[in-house]
């Protein structure tokens, strides 16, 4: 039997980071993903995978949620990432756009592409979003 309710909107986002080599700070943009404005745990987020290259210095945080709320869990992981991550000092083999190179947001069950490029827009909306390397 499916974990996930009947008409559940789900999406999921590949949010690929440029860092690996420091797991707490991976962990804490993961963890940002997880929770909601007032700092409780969002019910309906989960981080399914979290994968880190240390060659690469490269990490992939894997984010799952109902599409009315994967935007907003993104957008969190993003911002701690911002925070985190200090663009200075990294290094490693494979080149880097900033400390967040990647937002694809791909559907799961009951969404389309259409929805999934809107949260990719309002995402782009962000100042934060284009900083730079």
């Amino acid at each position: 039997m499916s974990s996930c309710r009947v008409g559940l909107h789900l999406a999921a986002c590949l949010l690929n980071i440029s860092e690996a080599r420091k797991k707490s700070i991976v962990e804490n943009i993961a963890k940002a993903a997880l929770l909601e404005r007032n700092g409780q745990r969002h019910p309906e987020v989960s981080v399914l995978n979290v994968f880190s290259d240390p060659e690469y210095n490269r990490s992939v945080i894997t984010i799952a949620a109902s599409i009315d709320e994967l935007g907003n869990s993104v957008l969190a992981a993003c911002l701690e990432a911002f925070q985190s991550i200090d663009m200075e000092v990294q290094e490693g083999i494979h080149p880097c756009l900033g400390a967040v190179d990647l937002i694809p947001i791909y559907p799961l069950s009951g969404v389309g592409v259409e929805e999934c490029g809107a949260v990719a827009r309002i995402l782009l909306k962000f100042p934060a979003a284009h900083r730079p390397c």
